[in-house]
């Protein structure tokens, strides 16, 4: 059997999680988890906004390409 190893950082977030008494405090600790995500992410599109690595043509290039790998029949 393999062994998990876990990063410094899953390990505080099981620590953290350890903590959850009820249903509500998990629902809110997932509510600033994706918040975090969230602000991440958005930091990020701006930088590769403000680089020009993404514009306007960009966006609507992937808003008209379909990625999806097609199922088998």
């Amino acid at each position: 059997m393999e062994r998990t190893v876990f990063t410094p950082a899953q390990r505080e977030v099981l620590d953290v999680m350890s903590c959850m008494q009820t249903d509500e405090d998990l629902q809110a600790l997932k509510t600033v988890l994706v918040q975090f995500l969230n602000d991440r992410l958005q930091r990020e599109l701006d930088r590769l906004w403000d680089s020009g690595t993404i514009d306007e043509v960009k966006m609507n290039e992937w808003r008209n390409t379909h990625y999806r790998t097609p199922y088998r029949q």
